[in-house]
């Protein structure tokens, strides 16, 4: 069977070195070989062979740092690289060329600052990559997941988003939310203009006309009602595994009302599928998936439909 490929790069900052610790540890949960990188970006440097050199031997100690950690813990380091050029062009090809299953970096390291919610190179990474990616923040908990919540839509990177999340509750014997937003107030339009068939009723062709407030209501049950049944589908899931799952329906703006949930719940992993339903690219993280991605205060994992693995995690 072929193994999984973990792609771990790293820059040397505190949070680089707590990925590190989360890629390491998910490895060990799932067999997986790691390769470990670290990308010298000089175009920030006047070119010298003396600062080169200084980079240079830091990237050896970084990637070297993250080889002794994997191997005091039994797992195969597929590669240790240090390049030299744009980090976000260099990790994409290394994922390629590796066939990564998974990207595991630091949702924020050396390029971040308090104006940006998230590092540059992982944004970066993040809208272009098409492999599922696992930007890491520390929680209480750090690499030892306690509590996962998988986000679901209906789409098809969602559910395989459910899958790969139940696969790591089952992993780490986490609890599980299985977590649907809808937007009512969005989704039911509450006026209308009277067409040619409403006319044969009575009404005035070009009239507006609005919904009375208790039909406005059963559209927004009825939604939400099919908001139940789509985490209900996650849950279904869980019960196959093994795993007890919670089911969180809300009505809201998405991002706005995920974020809070993971923090009420002191959620450690949000699980979601990159691109939902009603997406414009396949090539493109959805907004709601990028903002989730950019802002939560957790771990994030984001998961294409796209990287269907040879052998779908268990």
């Amino acid at each position: 069977m072929t193994k999984f490929q973990f792609l771990v790069p790293v820059d040397g900052s505190d949070s680089s070195r707590a990925a590190a610790k989360h890629a390491v540890e998910l490895a060990g949960k799932y067999g997986a070989e790691i390769s470990t990188m670290y990308v010298a970006d000089i175009r920030k440097y006047i070119p010298h062979d003396e600062i080169l050199e200084i980079i240079e031997g830091a990237g050896e100690e970084y990637v070297g740092q993250v080889r002794e950690l994997a191997l005091s813990k039994g797992i195969t380091v597929k590669s240790t690289k240090v390049l030299t050029g744009s980090p976000v062009d260099k990790i994409l090809i290394e994922a390629k060329e590796l066939d990564a299953s998974l990207i595991i970096m630091a949702a924020s390291g050396r390029t971040h600052t308090k104006a940006t919610p998230i590092g540059v190179v992982a944004n970066r990474v993040l809208r272009s990559c098409d492999t599922n990616i696992l930007l890491v923040r520390n929680t209480e908990n750090a690499e030892h997941y306690k509590k996962i919540m998988i986000l679901t839509d209906g789409s098809k990177d969602a559910e395989y988003a459910a899958q790969f999340g139940m696969s790591i509750a089952k992993r780490y014997n986490a609890e599980v939310y299985a977590c649907t937003i809808v937007d009512t107030q969005q989704k039911i339009i509450q006026r209308h203009v009277t067409t040619l068939e409403d006319v044969g009723h009575g009404k005035i062709l070009g009239e507006t006309m609005g919904y009375s407030e208790a039909i406005i209501n059963r559209l927004r049950q009825r939604l939400l009602d099919d908001a139940a049944k789509l985490a209900e589908n996650v849950r279904k899931i869980a019960d196959e595994k093994g795993i007890k799952a919670e089911i969180i329906v809300k009505d809201g703006k998405p991002a706005i009302e995920i974020l809070k949930i993971a923090r009420d719940q002191q959620i450690d992993l949000l699980v979601l599928g990159s691109t939902g339903k009603g997406s414009i690219s396949k090539m493109m993280v959805g907004s709601i998936s990028e903002k989730v991605a950019s802002t939560a205060k957790c771990s994030v994992l984001v998961v294409r439909s796209s990287r269907i693995e040879r052998v779908v995690p268990e």
